[in-house]
Protein backbone atom coordinates (compact mmCIF):
# COMPACT_ATOMS: atom_id res chain seq x y z
CA UNK A 1 0.00 0.00 0.00
CA UNK A 2 1.22 3.50 -0.74
CA UNK A 3 -0.94 4.98 2.03
CA UNK A 4 -4.54 5.35 3.12
CA UNK A 5 -5.39 2.17 1.21
CA UNK A 6 -4.89 4.14 -1.98
CA UNK A 7 -2.56 2.14 -4.22
CA UNK A 8 0.87 0.72 -4.81
CA UNK A 9 3.51 2.82 -6.49
CA UNK A 10 3.36 0.52 -9.52
CA UNK A 11 -0.39 1.00 -9.86
CA UNK A 12 0.02 4.76 -9.63
CA UNK A 13 2.70 4.72 -12.35
CA UNK A 14 0.43 2.62 -14.56
CA UNK A 15 -2.31 5.23 -14.19
CA UNK A 16 -0.11 8.28 -14.81
CA UNK A 17 2.58 7.19 -17.25
CA UNK A 18 2.53 5.70 -20.74
CA UNK A 19 3.46 1.99 -20.96
CA UNK A 20 6.95 2.75 -22.25
CA UNK A 21 7.77 4.44 -18.94
CA UNK A 22 6.24 1.97 -16.48
CA UNK A 23 9.63 0.40 -15.75
CA UNK A 24 11.35 3.78 -15.40
CA UNK A 25 12.51 4.35 -11.80
CA UNK A 26 13.78 7.92 -12.11
CA UNK A 27 10.71 9.42 -10.43
CA UNK A 28 9.88 6.62 -7.99
CA UNK A 29 11.11 8.28 -4.80
CA UNK A 30 9.57 11.68 -5.57
CA UNK A 31 6.31 10.16 -6.80
CA UNK A 32 6.03 7.93 -3.72
CA UNK A 33 6.58 10.88 -1.39
CA UNK A 34 4.05 12.98 -3.30
CA UNK A 35 1.45 10.21 -3.16
CA UNK A 36 1.95 9.74 0.57
CA UNK A 37 1.79 13.47 1.23
CA UNK A 38 -1.41 13.98 -0.74
CA UNK A 39 -3.10 10.93 0.78
CA UNK A 40 -2.26 12.37 4.18
CA UNK A 41 -3.65 15.77 3.23
CA UNK A 42 -6.86 14.18 2.01
CA UNK A 43 -7.25 12.29 5.28
CA UNK A 44 -6.51 15.43 7.28
CA UNK A 45 -9.08 17.41 5.31
CA UNK A 46 -11.66 14.67 5.77
CA UNK A 47 -10.77 14.41 9.50
CA UNK A 48 -10.58 10.63 9.24
CA UNK A 49 -8.31 7.74 8.31
CA UNK A 50 -9.38 5.76 5.24
CA UNK A 51 -6.83 2.94 5.54
CA UNK A 52 -7.95 -0.48 6.75
CA UNK A 53 -6.30 -1.66 9.96
CA UNK A 54 -6.47 -2.09 13.73
CA UNK A 55 -7.01 1.21 15.53
CA UNK A 56 -7.44 2.67 19.01
CA UNK A 57 -9.31 5.96 19.48
CA UNK A 58 -9.55 7.96 22.68
CA UNK A 59 -12.38 10.27 23.76
CA UNK A 60 -13.67 11.97 26.89
CA UNK A 61 -15.56 9.32 28.85
CA UNK A 62 -18.64 11.44 29.53
CA UNK A 63 -19.76 11.32 25.88
CA UNK A 64 -23.00 9.62 24.94
CA UNK A 65 -21.92 9.45 21.29
CA UNK A 66 -18.51 9.30 19.59
CA UNK A 67 -17.45 8.98 15.97
CA UNK A 68 -14.47 6.73 15.36
CA UNK A 69 -11.69 8.08 13.17
CA UNK A 70 -11.62 5.08 10.83
CA UNK A 71 -14.72 3.60 9.25
CA UNK A 72 -16.56 1.61 7.97
CA UNK A 73 -16.05 -0.40 11.17
CA UNK A 74 -15.47 -4.13 10.86
CA UNK A 75 -15.45 -5.03 14.57
CA UNK A 76 -15.09 -3.43 18.01
CA UNK A 77 -12.51 -5.43 19.98
CA UNK A 78 -12.51 -3.63 23.33
CA UNK A 79 -13.86 -0.64 25.22
CA UNK A 80 -11.81 0.57 28.18
CA UNK A 81 -11.63 3.46 30.61
CA UNK A 82 -8.33 5.20 31.32
CA UNK A 83 -8.09 6.80 34.76
CA UNK A 84 -6.03 9.89 35.63
CA UNK A 85 -3.07 7.72 36.65
CA UNK A 86 -3.09 6.04 33.23
CA UNK A 87 -4.57 2.74 34.38
CA UNK A 88 -6.79 1.01 31.82
CA UNK A 89 -9.81 -0.96 32.94
CA UNK A 90 -12.11 -3.02 30.71
CA UNK A 91 -15.76 -2.13 30.81
CA UNK A 92 -18.93 -3.82 29.68
CA UNK A 93 -20.70 -0.95 27.95
CA UNK A 94 -24.12 -1.07 26.35
CA UNK A 95 -23.98 0.67 22.98
CA UNK A 96 -25.25 0.70 19.43
CA UNK A 97 -22.91 1.00 16.47
CA UNK A 98 -23.50 2.27 12.95
CA UNK A 99 -20.64 0.49 11.19
CA UNK A 100 -20.89 2.52 7.99
CA UNK A 101 -20.43 5.89 9.74
CA UNK A 102 -18.36 4.83 12.76
CA UNK A 103 -20.91 6.37 15.15
CA UNK A 104 -20.96 4.64 18.53
CA UNK A 105 -23.84 5.59 20.84
CA UNK A 106 -23.92 4.62 24.52
CA UNK A 107 -27.13 4.20 26.50
CA UNK A 108 -25.45 6.07 29.37
CA UNK A 109 -22.11 7.90 29.61
CA UNK A 110 -19.32 5.30 30.04
CA UNK A 111 -17.45 7.47 32.54
CA UNK A 112 -16.90 10.99 33.85
CA UNK A 113 -14.76 14.05 33.07
CA UNK A 114 -11.72 12.59 34.84
CA UNK A 115 -11.61 9.50 32.62
CA UNK A 116 -10.79 8.77 28.99
CA UNK A 117 -12.67 6.30 26.82
CA UNK A 118 -10.37 4.03 24.76
CA UNK A 119 -12.01 2.10 21.93
CA UNK A 120 -10.01 -0.53 20.03
CA UNK A 121 -11.39 -1.74 16.71
CA UNK A 122 -10.71 -2.74 13.12
CA UNK A 123 -12.04 -0.69 10.24
CA UNK A 124 -11.42 1.31 7.10
CA UNK A 125 -11.42 0.72 3.36
CA UNK A 126 -9.31 -1.85 1.57
CA UNK A 127 -7.58 -1.71 -1.80
CA UNK A 128 -5.50 -4.75 -2.56
CA UNK A 129 -6.15 -7.63 -4.92
CA UNK A 130 -4.25 -9.96 -2.59
CA UNK A 131 -6.37 -9.33 0.51
CA UNK A 132 -6.69 -12.15 3.03
CA UNK A 133 -9.98 -14.09 2.76
CA UNK A 134 -10.98 -13.16 6.31
CA UNK A 135 -10.88 -9.43 5.55
CA UNK A 136 -14.43 -8.20 4.97
CA UNK A 137 -13.67 -4.48 4.66
CA UNK A 138 -15.25 -2.77 1.64
CA UNK A 139 -13.18 -1.55 -1.26
CA UNK A 140 -12.05 2.07 -1.30
CA UNK A 141 -14.75 3.99 -3.21
CA UNK A 142 -13.80 4.67 -6.83
CA UNK A 143 -14.38 8.42 -6.51
CA UNK A 144 -11.84 8.68 -3.67
CA UNK A 145 -9.26 6.69 -5.59
CA UNK A 146 -9.80 8.75 -8.75
CA UNK A 147 -9.63 12.02 -6.77
CA UNK A 148 -6.28 10.96 -5.31
CA UNK A 149 -4.85 9.93 -8.68
CA UNK A 150 -5.98 13.23 -10.25
CA UNK A 151 -4.52 15.15 -7.32
CA UNK A 152 -1.15 13.41 -7.69
CA UNK A 153 -1.16 14.20 -11.41
CA UNK A 154 -1.98 17.87 -10.88
CA UNK A 155 0.71 18.34 -8.26
CA UNK A 156 3.29 16.38 -10.28
CA UNK A 157 2.61 18.60 -13.29
CA UNK A 158 2.72 21.81 -11.27
CA UNK A 159 6.17 20.78 -9.97
CA UNK A 160 7.37 19.56 -13.38
CA UNK A 161 8.13 16.20 -11.80
CA UNK A 162 7.93 14.34 -15.11
CA UNK A 163 9.02 15.09 -18.64
CA UNK A 164 6.53 17.16 -20.62
CA UNK A 165 5.24 14.10 -22.48
CA UNK A 166 5.07 11.74 -19.51
CA UNK A 167 1.61 12.52 -18.17
CA UNK A 168 -1.85 12.53 -19.63
CA UNK A 169 -2.96 16.03 -20.70
CA UNK A 170 -4.62 18.07 -17.95
CA UNK A 171 -6.53 21.30 -18.03
CA UNK A 172 -4.54 24.39 -17.19
CA UNK A 173 -7.06 25.32 -14.48
CA UNK A 174 -6.39 22.01 -12.72
CA UNK A 175 -2.73 22.82 -12.08
CA UNK A 176 -3.21 25.39 -9.32
CA UNK A 177 -3.50 23.85 -5.83
CA UNK A 178 -5.33 25.55 -3.01
CA UNK A 179 -3.54 27.22 -0.13
CA UNK A 180 -4.22 24.14 2.02
CA UNK A 181 -2.55 21.98 -0.62
CA UNK A 182 -5.63 20.42 -2.24
CA UNK A 183 -7.35 21.48 -5.44
CA UNK A 184 -11.02 22.52 -5.47
CA UNK A 185 -11.85 19.32 -7.37
CA UNK A 186 -10.33 17.15 -4.63
CA UNK A 187 -11.99 19.13 -1.83
CA UNK A 188 -15.35 18.65 -3.54
CA UNK A 189 -14.74 14.91 -3.94
CA UNK A 190 -13.97 14.65 -0.22
CA UNK A 191 -17.06 16.57 0.89
CA UNK A 192 -19.35 13.52 1.40
CA UNK A 193 -16.57 11.66 3.25
CA UNK A 194 -15.79 14.28 5.89
CA UNK A 195 -16.01 13.26 9.53
CA UNK A 196 -17.65 15.86 11.74
CA UNK A 197 -16.75 14.89 15.28
CA UNK A 198 -14.53 15.95 18.13
CA UNK A 199 -12.51 13.87 20.54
Amino acid sequence: MLNAGFATLDNLKHRLLPPAQWEETTWDLALGKLGLSLAGRMQEHANRDFCYGTKADEFTARNYTVTLTTYPVEVITSIQLRSTDGTLAAMDASYSLDKSSGVLSFFSPPGDDTQRLVISYTGGFYLDEFRAPEVTAPQLPDDLLEAWIAEVQRHAESRSLFDAIALRPAKEADKNPLVNGLTPQCVEALRPYRRFAGA
